[in-house]
């Protein structure tokens, strides 16, 4: 049998996450890396100073992600991201894909220098 949560212990998990980022947290996109050693940011997209709205369901929805307007970039591809606090504490690592991945780019993986970056949507679900 699977381990599976609650509805309300679902929130809790999301909301514990959108804390943990705190206000004015980041979505980083980095050609490799694991939580533990994350790897080269190619792109940092600012969260607002209220990151994530209230879990409903297990899943929080961002509020305003700033783009990168003048990304670092890499000739690598893009392969992982992360939400981390200001201060760069990991608190969430993905995969980046063109698609059925965590997080879905359009347009290519391979990020330029210069290149603006943005994020039109984004949620995080807590584990059922």
């Amino acid at each position: 049998m699977a381990v599976t949560h609650s509805t309300t212990m679902r929130n809790t998990i999301a909301d514990a996450v959108d804390t943990a980022i705190g206000a004015s947290g980041n979505l980083c996109f980095r050609l490799s890396g694991t939580v533990g050693s994350p790897g080269t940011i190619v792109a940092t997209l600012p969260l607002s100073a209220t990151a994530f709205g209230a879990a409903s369901g297990g899943v929080i929805t961002a509020n305003a992600i700033t783009s990168d307007t003048n990304a670092t970039g890499n000739a690598s591809p893009v392969a992982t991201a992360t939400l981390q606090t200001s201060a760069g504490t990991v608190i969430v690592h993905c995969a980046v894909a063109a698609s059925g991945s965590d997080i879905n780019m359009t347009g290519g993986l391979t990020i330029g220098a210069g290149d603006t970056v943005s994020c039109s949507s984004l949620t995080y679900t807590a584990p059922a």
